[in-house]
This record gives C-alpha cells, structure tokens and sequence, in this order.
C-alpha cells in the first residue's frame, strides 16, 4: 500500500504504456518487479522485464536464467542483453553500456518507461559523493523520481533493508553480487 500510495502522490506513471523494467537479479530490483506487478494492471502497465549480462563474472549467465524465469512466473516478456565487457570492466564502463542496451530496447518496444531500483540507500550515497566532489548546490539534489525519456526509480523512499524484507517475506530468489 506503501508503494501504491507514493505512485500514486509522485505521478510517477502520468500515462498508461509500456514499462521496461530493469531487474539486476538482486533484491532490490526484484522487489521493483513484483511491487510493479502487482499494481500494472491498475496503472495500465504493460511490463517487459530486461535483465543485462554484462559478461564480467563467470557465473553471470546464471543469472539471467533466474531472472528469465521469474519474468516468465509472473507471465510477462523478457528481454536479455549479453554485454561481454570481459572481468576488467569498469563500473562506469558497465553502466555505460547497461544504459545504451536498455535505451535500445526501450526504443525498439516503444516503451513509455524505462524502470529502476534506485532506492533510498542509493540516494544518500550520491548525495555524500556529491559533497564530497565539491558539487554545486544542483548538484545536492541527489537522484530524481523521473529523468529524461521516460526513466523512472519509484524506490527511492524505500531503503535497501525494507526492499529485502519484502523479497524474503515474499519467498522470492535474488542473487547477491559479490
């Protein structure tokens, strides 16, 4: 109700349409796709969930199988990219490249949305980081509810140990990145 309510108060999904979902595999974005499922019918959502290998680790394909299968038990489109950035990719590098892949998917479904996991944790840490680079009061800001093009993070009042809690409490199966 926590979460209807905040969508609801924010206008985070001012229109009906598609919403590529953004789903890592750990609890926090697992969390945003079953929040998200449970109200998109009431929002007129139609969820594509999109999962990014980006061939770092070993083990990573693994992964997205998991994420496969929990997008197919919740009867919805799955969409993976398979990166294969290598084990020297940078966290920038690999971000860089997730959000050229999911903007490229967003634009060949012509989704309205493209939805991720930022929560609560993740805004205090970019506000700190900010400070600390000497950011100009903008800056301070931290994350947006909505950037550009549709990208939303209706997370960000929740924080990271509420998200887990709600996985747990939901039996649902996450991987933790090492």
């Amino acid at each position: 109700e926590r979460f209807r309510a905040h969508l609801t108060r924010a206008r985070l999904f001012r229109a009906p349409g598609t919403a590529l979902v953004a789903v890592s595999g750990g609890a926090d974005s697992v969390a945003l796709l079953d929040l998200l499922h449970g109200v998109a019918s009431e929002r007129g959502l139609a969820l594509v969930v999109a999962h990014v290998d980006h061939g770092i680790q070993t083990e990573s394909g693994k992964v997205g199988k998991t994420v496969r299968e929990l997008a197919m038990g919740l009867g919805l489109p799955f969409e993976l990219g398979e990166l294969s950035l290598g084990p020297g990719a940078t966290e920038t590098t690999a971000r860089r490249a997730r959000y050229a892949w999911l903007r490229e998917v967003q634009r060949r479904l012509g989704a309205e949305y493209l939805v991720t996991a930022h929560h609560h944790d993740d805004q205090i840490e970019t506000v700190v980081l900010r400070a600390l680079r000497g950011s100009a009061p903008a800056g301070l800001a931290g994350i947006a509810r909505r950037g550009r093009d549709g990208l939303v993070r209706p997370l960000l009042p929740f924080t990271h140990d509420e998200l887990v809690a709600h996985v747990a409490a939901r039996g649902l199966a996450v991987h933790e990145d090492p």
